[in-house]
């Protein structure tokens, strides 16, 4: 069974012919079906659907390619790239590998997966000048992850937002991670509500943040924050705070409460 219906496939061809400008390369980790089951050596998932999407996505344009590796036969290359769960699908230039998904990119992530295509095929971003500029001057190491789930209707944004941090800034590592897949993952960062975003495993917030908030709490994980975003992300966070607390409502012992701070859009 297809998982890219007749009529997208006819939407997708016609888009990626109008957008995409350089080949890219979804290199791709999956791992063999095992029959045996354990505890501390538990079967992938999604890894064949996650090979099905990646192999039909490929069939729709000339400029993009299909890399696929097994984990468990190439852990070199593995840990050359930084992966250590699967699957896992990287899009790339072949210059940069740190625009992740760790998880199935399915439903709503799907969408995030063909913005990101067309933004590394064309080499920019659409982030403000300023928020570019702020990335830019980064000179630690970071990473973000963003928790998700497929029905999340926030999560693609905050997916999105980190991948466009990782296209200005080779030194930032941007992972989608969908949380029911990576459950104990999950369960370590204290995942109760979707988009969450970790950042250096040190910084944390819930929420599709618009991108200048975002690109704060970087700065902060980073040690680059500088005294006027210092005040203006304290103010920020004392108002989260705020509206926190007036949601007592919500159960967190559930991923799929997704949080929204229209308060802080443009």
């Amino acid at each position: 069974m297809v998982l890219i219906s007749e009529r997208d496939r006819r939407k997708l061809e016609e888009f990626f012919r109008q957008r995409l400008v350089r080949p890219v390369r979804l290199v791709l980790f999956t791992q063999q079906p095992s029959l045996v089951w354990t505890p501390w050596s538990q079967p992938c998932q999604f890894c064949e659907e996650t090979k099905q999407l990646v192999q039909e996505l490929t069939q729709l344009s000339p400029l993009l390619e299909a890399d696929i590796h097994d984990i468990d036969r190439e852990g070199a290359l593995a840990e050359r790239y930084g992966v250590d769960k699967v699957p896992a699908l990287l899009v790339t230039d072949g210059s940069n590998f740190n625009i992740r998904y760790f998880g199935i990119p399915a439903g709503m992530e799907f969408t995030a997966l063909i913005e990101d295509i067309v933004m590394v095929s064309q080499g920019t971003t659409n982030l403000s000048e300023e928020v570019r500029e702020k990335i830019r001057r980064i000179q630690k190491p970071v990473h973000i992850q963003v928790f998700v789930t497929p029905t999340c209707p926030y999560c693609p944004r905050a997916v999105r937002t980190a991948h466009q941090f990782a296209m200005e800034n080779p030194r930032i590592v941007a992972d989608m991670v969908e949380a029911t897949e990576f459950v104990e993952l999950a369960e370590r960062y204290r995942v109760f509500a979707v988009p969450k975003v970790v950042i250096n495993d040190a910084i944390s917030f819930e929420g599709a943040l618009p991108e200048h908030l975002f690109a704060l709490y970087v700065l902060k994980a980073a040690d680059q924050l500088e005294k006027d975003d210092a005040h203006l992300l304290d103010e920020v966070e004392r108002e989260m705070a705020m509206e926190e607390g007036h949601e007592h409502h919500h159960h967190h012992d559930e991923f799929e409460h997704e949080h929204h701070f229209h308060r802080y859009d443009h």
